[in-house]
């Protein structure tokens, strides 16, 4: 693909995104929301969120397909950080900007508004279609107005600094190392290792942390009966509802291919049951439309708080037990 024209202050857009904190963080649902609006608004079915880095195109929040990252090279939105107004692609397989892009046969619309930090374009609010089309002034108009919304919630830092610490280790490359495709979140590894740099500090004398285990119940079966990419959507839907309910402090990751591991720091006992109340009653009956058919998940929760003198290990098998405890109760005769 043609590279874009190199940027006259990149060193200082650069700066701007490294001090935004969001290369290399699992989706949060304050920007979910704003790309699922954007793909609703301009009645197209992809969207997308991403902060352009020096070598990759960080996805920090899709909707309508599976995505972490993108080399930059490749990236449309490597075009549209370069300029202040909307960029628009109306059929990228002869677009001479983006004809030979691995995406052109994917992304064959695209419309694209540069989102600003620092007074630095850092990133990009997009929406696209695989077919060739175009956008209505309204509907362009509503796209900006929604970038705007992003750029206020990227002025705002959310995740705990655990999360920002090992987000920022390593090189761009190796950032989608710690994301779990499917979900969009932590995988096991990088969740294990927020539990214990959490856990450290509660035992260096800060407030307790609680740990939530959440399993889709009967999910082999639904698995097999149904694919292994509605499979992928089951846990997509149950980390998009689990992550509306949890606060952007809290960690959340795959930590089994159907159970979830959140970490929430500063929780006392009584704090952690209203919490898991309102998860419980939001997993309890949840919808998905598979190839136009409604299927009802369901999952099973458990929950500890950290105790004094107890290991990590520990406050993770006393989070399983209570979740196994809550699979048998949800076990049908």
């Amino acid at each position: 693909m043609p590279a874009a024209a190199p940027s006259s202050n990149e060193r200082q857009r650069l700066a701007a995104v490294r001090k935004a904190k969001l290369m290399g963080t699992p989706a949060e649902a304050r920007f979910d929301k704003i790309t699922r609006c954007a793909a609703e608004i301009t009645d197209m079915p992809m969207a997308a969120l991403d902060l352009v880095g020096e070598k990759l195109a960080w996805l920090k929040s899709v909707y309508g397909f599976h995505g972490i990252e993108g080399l930059r090279k490749d990236s449309y939105c490597h075009h549209t950080v370069l300029g202040n107004e909307i960029c628009v692609i109306r059929d990228a397989r002869t677009d001479p900007r983006v004809f030979d892009s691995k995406l052109a046969q994917i992304w064959v619309f695209y419309a694209g508004v540069p989102l600003r930090f620092e007074n630095q374009q850092v990133g990009v609010l997009c929406v696209g279609d695989s077919k060739a089309r175009d956008l209505s002034p309204e509907k362009l108009k509503a796209l900006r107005d929604l970038a705007s919304d992003a750029e206020r919630e990227l002025r705002s830092v959310k995740l705990s600094n655990s999360q920002i610490a090992l987000a920022g280790t390593g090189d761009e490359l190796d950032m989608s190392a710690r994301i779990d495709l499917a979900t969009h979140g932590w995988n096991r590894n990088a969740i294990m290792e927020l539990l214990t740099q959490e856990f450290r500090g509660t035992l260096a004398g800060s407030e307790p942390i609680g740990l939530l285990m959440a399993e889709i119940d009967h999910f082999g079966g639904l698995a097999e009966k149904y694919g292994r990419a509605a499979a992928d959507e089951f846990l997509l839907m149950t980390a998009i509802q689990l992550r509306a309910y949890l606060k952007s402090t809290d960690s959340l990751g795959r930590y089994a291919d159907n159970q979830f591991m959140a970490v929430l720091p500063g929780l006392t006992g009584k704090n952690m049951t209203f919490q898991v109340e309102a998860i419980r009653r939001a997993v309890s009956k949840m919808n998905v439309q598979i190839k136009g058919a409604a299927i009802l998940l369901s999952c099973s929760l458990g929950c500890a708080v950290s105790q004094g003198g107890e290991s990590r290990d520990q406050l993770i098998k006393r989070a399983t037990q209570d979740l196994y405890r809550a699979g048998l109760w949800r076990k049908p005769n």
